[in-house]
């Protein structure tokens, strides 16, 4: 049995918090202690990456989906992880409902090539951070008690299986339930080629009182004032700043994009909505 758990994520929305927080209850209820690390505004989690290469403690890591793939953080987080062999891991997403892309692929196989050994994973239904302005959005009421329910039994297989002399791992191959040639032309999309598509951000200045709530909620921090805000091209297209405005200064027209996902949605039917893998 591990006698630690470190639980690292970003979540810009707040629902791969949700599901970190569901995690983080059920080990502590199991006398697991507890480590935790948000990926944003300028954290790097190295302090946990030193807490890993301790051993004795098994790494959850976690990622909301963007156009198919972790977000950069996560990603840049599993890049400067030491190799380390003999060290388990549970990656897991949350997705809006259009797809969840290959997204627990990605970070499986980034945390593998470090010599990680998955012992679970979990995908799990989340509200679409793109349909903010949608009243019927994808997602809606996600995640809920059945879905925390499920965080838990991966939690609780995660823990029955490192009370074992020789845990378990699950194969790579079982995070790959994309179609292969779906799974081929998700590799090819990037958030970068994804920008183009998506609604631009304009300021009003007649609104804006240049709180600087915008910069301090982004969690990658792509925001300067001078004295308006300005996005950088780190910006991972959020949209965080536009729900934290208290003035409702920074201005996207979301709408076009609704019909788009939910296309998306009907075109993947992807099922189960959450699933854990044990």
């Amino acid at each position: 049995m591990f006698k630690k758990a470190a639980i690292v994520y970003c979540s810009p929305g707040g629902t791969t918090r949700h599901v970190a927080q569901v995690i983080e209850k059920q080990l502590e209820n199991a006398g697991i202690s507890v480590l935790t690390a948000d990926l944003g505004k300028g954290n790097d989690g190295s302090f946990v990456i030193d807490e890993v290469k301790k051993g004795e403690t098994c790494l959850f890591i976690g990622s909301p989906v963007y156009v198919n793939h972790p977000l950069p953080p996560v990603q840049q987080f599993i890049s400067n992880l030491s190799e380390i062999t003999n060290v388990c891991t549970v990656p897991f997403v949350t997705w809006g409902g259009a797809t969840s892309g290959i997204a627990l692929y990605d970070m499986g196989k980034a945390l593998t090539d470090k010599g990680f050994s998955l012992i679970g994973a979990g995908k799990i239904l989340a509200l679409h951070s793109m349909m903010q302005q949608s009243e019927n959005p994808l997602g809606s009421g996600h995640p809920d008690k059945e879905d925390d329910n499920l965080i838990q039994d991966l939690v609780n297989s995660v823990l029955k299986k490192m009370a074992e002399e020789a845990p378990e791992a699950i194969a790579l191959s079982d995070l790959a339930y994309q179609p292969e040639k779906v799974h081929a032309e998700m590799e090819k999309m990037t958030l970068e080629t994804a920008r183009g598509h998506l609604p631009k951000k304009e300021i009003n200045e007649a609104l804006c009182t240049e709180c600087r709530v915008c910069s301090e909620t982004c969690p990658v921090q792509a925001i300067t004032l001078s004295p308006y805000p300005e996005f950088g091209k780190n910006c991972i297209c959020c949209f965080q700043c536009m729900r934290a405005c208290p003035e409702g200064a920074i201005e996207a027209d979301l709408s076009p994009m609704e019909d788009r996902i939910k296309g998306k949605a009907k075109q993947f039917d992807e099922h189960p909505l959450t699933q854990i893998f044990v």
